[in-house]
């Protein structure tokens, strides 16, 4: 018989008006990384939830090690042996690594002393120096968040929930750790493992469970499971009904931006290139090839150290996000919860708030403009909000992506920068991103699409640039685009192609 660690029977969670889970069931066996995938209102945070003793289900049983249990809070699924690592780290960043990991737990001087030793010896075997009494703000989100997954190794959780664990992570950052889980599960550590990405599921799952509006729909032997299966559980299409190739309505010739012998430092060095009326023009390259360091300079961010920026046939010079706006570019940044969202804002002043100087009159703003300007854009784009005044910070990533283009879109602009621009949102939500690109280009607006996803790359892009340390290495007719040329082109890049 299976060694069931967890088993879901009948679990059922209603919210007023949505059913958040109908009868989900299914086992978590000892010892495995099991994923959990599906796209947002799927219901895999709600069973996580359920399963970290944050909310009760309204019907259904819980077994855990093979006995019926009721997990009242947090602290008693720790005191079970379940530790829940959250997508937003449950930190104290004024607190010390040490701190951090005792809190909420009553221990003796020479416990603490001999917890801080093993502590101590949890960092060495994860293959990271990282001193116990740093204060947590001055760590990497990386850094932060093995300290989230050693405080459930030191008090020895069976079970470890990992909620979209690699969505602030570099590639290499995601790879150490993918090595750490492995050693984990070596050692006996069952693993729960929440993503947006296939890819990483691919990687790291012995075996993955598909969650749909709610409703278990199966669980599959990694080697068993392909992406397109994947897809078409999750969302009812395959990759190849949700992404396909669009060609232009119309030749693409009249040129609306040229770079010259574009170069910063050692980020980017003699970038060239143009950009078309209507064109989706991709950018492709892995974390430090210069893409992003690109984008950021040509909106003005951060000034070239030589080169030369064309714009319809005109040199231009810009010299600030301003400047940009008011030529007509715009950008939609890699991180937009950094640095693309106002989190303690609502979704109409996220939206208006790049108009806003416009919107002045004899001295004030009023509210009602944003509204204004906000409404047209959310039905545009479909977002999928409560209300203007909803706070974006609770909003799924895919509708505060969306919120991002919409505050774009209300400048109007003529070329629209967008980078990595569905990382961390569902496969539904990369769908409707997709959908809007190829409206924008319909309506006559040129994007430079950056990404390091290659399928995304070959079916929105009529032309691609490759960049590598700092280079463009290479440029790909629509005619010439697949994954064998591109990742030829990127020089070293990892073999594959599947949608994440």
């Amino acid at each position: 018989m299976e060694d069931v660690i967890i088993a879901f029977q009948e679990i059922t969670k209603l919210f007023p008006g949505v059913m958040a889970l109908d009868r989900v069931s299914f086992g978590i066996r000892r010892g495995e990384i099991h994923a959990v995938v599906g796209q947002n209102g799927a219901g895999k945070t709600t069973l996580m939830n359920i399963l970290a003793g944050e909310i009760q289900p309204d019907r259904g049983v819980l077994l855990y090690r093979g006995q019926p249990v009721v997990i009242p809070s947090p602290h008693a699924a720790r005191e079970l042996g379940i530790s829940v690592v959250h997508q937003e780290l449950m930190l104290c960043p004024n607190l010390t690594v040490l701190e951090n990991i005792f809190l909420g737990r009553t221990m003796g001087k020479i416990e603490k002393d001999q917890k801080s030793e093993e502590i101590k010896k949890i960092f060495q075997d994860f293959g990271v120096d990282i001193p116990l009494q740093v204060r947590v703000r001055d760590l990497s989100v990386a850094r932060q968040q093995l300290v989230e997954i050693a405080r459930a190794v030191a008090f020895h959780s069976e079970v470890v929930v990992l909620d979209e664990p690699t969505s602030a992570l570099t590639i290499a950052e995601a790879k150490h750790l993918f090595e750490i889980l492995r050693q984990l599960v070596k050692e006996g550590t069952t693993i729960i493992f929440i993503s947006h990405r296939l890819e990483e599921v691919f990687e790291i799952a012995d075996r993955i469970t598909v969650l749909r509006d709610g409703k278990y729909m199966a669980t599959i032997p990694r080697e068993e499971a392909t992406p397109d299966g994947l897809v078409q559980l999750m969302i009812g299409k395959t990759i190849g009904e949700m992404l396909s190739y669009e060609p232009p309505a119309t030749p693409l010739q009249e040129v609306v931006l040229e770079v010259r012998g574009l170069s910063r430092g050692k980020l980017f060095q003699d970038v060239s290139f143009s950009l078309h009326r209507g064109e989706i023009l991709g950018i492709y390259g892995l974390q430090g090839s210069g893409r992003t360091e690109l984008a950021e300079t040509l909106f003005g961010l951060f000034p070239p150290d030589r080169g030369e920026i064309f714009l319809a046939g005109k040199r231009i010079t810009i010299t600030s996000a301003h400047e940009a706006i008011r030529l007509g570019l715009a950008m939609v940044p890699e991180d937009r919860r950094r640095t693309g969202l106002f989190l303690n804002m609502d979704v109409k002043e996220n939206i208006g708030v790049v108009k806003a100087p416009q919107l002045v009159r004899r001295g004030f703003l009023s509210p009602g403009s944003f509204a204004t300007i906000a409404l047209p854009l959310i039905r545009k784009l479909n977002v999928k909000t409560p209300g203007l005044s909803q706070m974006v910070r609770n909003l799924s990533g895919g509708n505060q992506q969306k919120v991002v283009v919409a505050r774009w879109l209300a400048v109007q602009p003529r070329i629209l920068i967008v980078d990595e621009m569905t990382r961390g949102i569902d496969v539904g939500a990369k769908q409707e991103m997709y959908r809007i690109i190829q409206n924008l280009r319909k309506e006559g607006m040129s994007i430079i699409f950056i990404s390091s996803e290659l399928p995304e790359i070959i079916g929105l892009c009529d032309r691609v640039l490759v960049m590598y340390k700092g280079k463009i290495v290479g440029e790909v007719s629509r005619e010439e685009i697949s994954c064998e040329i591109i990742l030829a082109h990127a020089m070293g890049a990892r073999q594959g192609c599947v949608l994440t």
